[in-house]
């Protein structure tokens, strides 16, 4: 790799009458790839990828279905056209068309009112990572609002709360969870890689990243996958599959700690120089006697040594084999543990993040070639880009995202800080995305006003009263990095055709609107000033990114995160109190609930709350579908075949329940019911349900989901972290029409 910035225009040359132009997808899809748009007379005639041979040293940018599936979606019949306003209840689809002076003068006059009567924390921003690009984002709904007085924010991370947490507090406050893996360069210098939920050939999780695991394990890295399910992922490369309960996953990991400490494998001179609570001489001031987690481990306090064989009964991984997975990884150097974020997403996920963090340090791996953090993210970032400016909100009482559901039904009354009366989303289908969609759906009837903002009539939008419709990528200019945080190149994102219908980008939107309400300096610059603005000190020749397409910036000094932090810890002290990876939290020792909804402990432990009950004796997870962007595409049909909607069972628990392959079933939880087709496969544990997120909630009569939708049987709770609790799900599964006897 070039130690200059490379621009490059990875698209084939123009027919006669066509323009070719080059972008990627601005969605929050787990990849940033070229998708190039063919143009002829101001409509997408076709979509192209970069089809270079793949090369490690200077990786194509290959598009997935959904990138190709993009002419689908910007051409698709339910478009959103027009402005319309809702003349039937909420959720009919009952709207008649207005114009934009009449919907926005609506929309001006319910933001003052509400303001008025109510104060600005009665306004929520429902927006969320539609868009994700650095100039059209969440950010211009944020920055309209906040200039406004503020609002209420739902603030944490839908996807990966547990994993920002878990970084923040282990490596630092400044450090970013996207900068605090691994480039996958690196996977090659491993000699095992254990992947730990984590399948980025079903949720992509950077463009390139599957290419760098088979070129890893050609070169003879052994890869390892513990998941509930056999993806396509451990079908492709895995050397070995373990069964792991979801929700459970601490536990496993907390044992292999045990077993590193105990047959004394661990890295003691690295622990002593980097890490702060290991063990009882590297305490802080103030810590009680016996909190470090080698007692922990040990069992001093509890009295439960964390042995593989109690590990086993909560995970469901025998004994056996957490023994010898956990030698294997001390041995194996250097050893890489690949976490995803699906079992963050529990009742208490920080403490696997953490717990998997301590595992890295316990072997040393942190910092080191071929060794990883356990995070799988890159280590690089964003590189540098900025983002559209929000501003500061001042309101400053916001409320854990998997709360919306609560939150909503009980305001005040509940404890939280508002009573909600209008909600702006923009780009954020939060209704059918956040936990219990049913309990959201039914309490938006204490909401006075809603605005639904996107491409077409998603459950969010379906429950607005005013609809405006918004450009999809290829109707504006604007920028976007590695999702993973690892590559280090960014992609123009050029405008290919004009804005279709009377939809308008979101930033024009509330510069409209900005006006209406007494709002001034909303916007002062054109799309292409902005993006020249927060591209400085990055991009070193503007007109040519803008020009070819793709900019390769520099390589990293270090392909590991944290390198320079190991190599020369007197200069470059981690970012947290203590100037250590800190295994017991400075920050938790002081304040055990940071946030208010739980407290944490100040070292990653096990705390029970995975158990089944008769009533629901199957454990749940959700899982991605390479068929969506989350929800985004959920209404294309075209590209829905490519990974078709089902609920995975075991071949047992099915017999048990008389369901057959392909057989409509009933999905129950104690928090709602969804309906689809049974996929009866030994590539899902026994007792163990999966399904793909993001399907629309599409209640019946009885409020029974007809889609598929996960969110219909999902519980609106909280962990301590803020993080969203979707995998700690218990359910039972029955066939809706018994099929004959074969």
């Amino acid at each position: 790799m070039s130690a200059k910035t490379i621009y490059e225009a990875p698209r084939p040359e123009a027919r006669p009458g066509e323009t070719v132009v080059t972008s990627t997808c601005g969605h929050n899809c787990g990849g940033r790839c070229v998708v190039n748009a063919h143009v002829i007379d101001d409509k997408i005639v076709k979509i192209s990828t970069d089809q270079r041979r793949w090369n490690p040293e200077h990786p194509p940018l290959p598009a997935c279905a959904r990138g190709v599936g993009q002419i689908e979606k910007v051409y698709h019949p339910d478009r959103l056209k027009y402005p319309m306003r809702r003349v039937g209840p909420r959720g009919s689809g009952e709207f008649e068309r207005i114009s934009w002076d009449e919907a926005l003068d609506e929309i001006a006059a319910q933001l003052l009112r509400v303001r008025e009567t109510y104060g600005n924390a009665a306004i929520l921003d429902g927006s969320r990572s539609g868009n994700t690009s650095i100039l059209h984002n969440r950010n211009t709904t944020l920055r309209f609002l906040n200039l406004f007085g503020g609002c209420t924010e739902m603030w944490s991370n839908m996807s990966a709360e547990a994993e920002v947490f878990s970084v923040r507090t282990t490596f630092g406050d400044k450090v970013g969870y996207k900068a605090a893996g691994r480039e996958p360069t690196d996977y090659v210098n491993s000699k095992l890689i254990i992947m730990w939920g984590w399948s980025p050939g079903d949720g992509t999780f950077g463009t390139g990243t599957m290419q760098y695991l088979k070129h890893a394990k050609e070169h003879g890295v052994r890869i390892i996958c513990v998941d509930p399910r056999r993806h396509r992922t451990s079908q492709a490369l895995a050397d070995e599959h373990i069964f792991i309960r979801p929700s459970t996953d601490t536990a496993a990991l907390l044992a292999m700690a045990y077993i590193i400490v105990t047959e004394d494998l661990h890295d003691q001179a690295f622990l002593d120089r980097y890490v702060q609570g290991f063990d009882e001489a590297t305490l802080p001031e103030g810590a009680k006697p016996g909190s470090s987690w080698k007692a922990y481990l040990l069992g001093e306090v509890d009295g439960q040594p964390k042995t593989p064989e109690w590990a086993s009964e909560i995970c469901g991984i025998p004994a056996d084999v957490i023994r010898r997975l956990a030698i294997d990884y001390a041995t194996s150097k250097p050893a890489a543990l690949q976490c995803g974020y699906a079992p963050g997403r529990t009742l208490y996920g920080e403490h696997f993040h953490r717990a998997a963090y301590g595992l890295a340090a316990l072997t040393s791996s942190i910092g080191q070639i071929g060794g990883n953090t356990g995070v799988s993210n890159g280590a690089t970032g964003r590189c540098g880009f900025r983002n559209f400016p929000a501003g500061e909100n001042p309101i400053k009482r916001h409320v854990s995202t998997p709360l919306l559901a609560d939150f909503l039904e009980k305001g005040k009354a509940g404890g939280y800080p508002a009573d909600i009366k209008l909600i702006y989303n923009a780009g954020g289908n939060i209704f059918n995305q956040a936990s219990n969609a049913g309990k959201v759906i039914k309490a938006l009837e204490n909401v006075e006003f809603i605005v639904g903002q996107d491409h077409s009539l998603n459950p969010s939008v379906l429950y607005a009263d005013i609809v405006l419709p918004a450009t999809t990528f290829w109707e504006r200019n604007d920028i976007h990095t590695p999702w993973a945080g690892a590559g280090h190149y960014a992609i123009f994102m050029r405008k290919a055709i004009e804005p279709m219908y009377e939809c308008r980008n979101d930033i024009d939107i509330f510069a409209d609107l900005a006006a209406r309400v007494g709002i001034e300096g909303y916007n002062d610059k054109t799309e292409l000033e902005w993006l020249r603005e927060l591209t400085e000190g990055n991009i070193d020749d503007f007109d040519a990114f803008m020009r070819e397409g793709v900019a390769r910036l520099p390589a990293p000094e270090d392909a590991v995160a944290f390198a320079k932090e190991i190599r020369d810890p007197e200069n470059h002290k981690f970012a947290t109190p203590s100037g250590k990876i800190e295994l017991y939290s400075t920050h938790l020792q002081n304040d055990p609930n940071p946030y208010g909804i739980g407290e944490i402990p100040p070292i990653p432990v096990w705390i029970s709350h995975a158990e089944t009950n008769e009533e629901f004796p199957l454990r749940h997870h959700s899982s991605k579908s390479r068929a969506r962007t989350h929800s985004i595409h959920a209404n294309q049909e075209k590209l829905g075949k490519v990974d078709p909607d089902n609920i995975w069972i075991h071949p047992q628990d099915a017999e048990e329940r008389g369901i057959q392959d392909g057989q409509p079933v009933k999905v129950m939880s104690a928090y709602g019911a969804t309906i689809l087709p049974a996929r009866v496969t030994e590539n899902v544990g026994l007792g163990i349900t999966s399904m793909k997120e993001g399907k629309w909630y599409t209640p019946d009569a009885e409020g029974v989901d007809r889609a598929g939708c996960a969110n219909a049987i999902t519980g609106d709770l909280t962990a301590p972290s803020g993080a969203t609790t979707y995998n700690t799900n218990f359910v039972e599964v029955r066939p809706v029409n018994p099929m004959p006897a074969e």
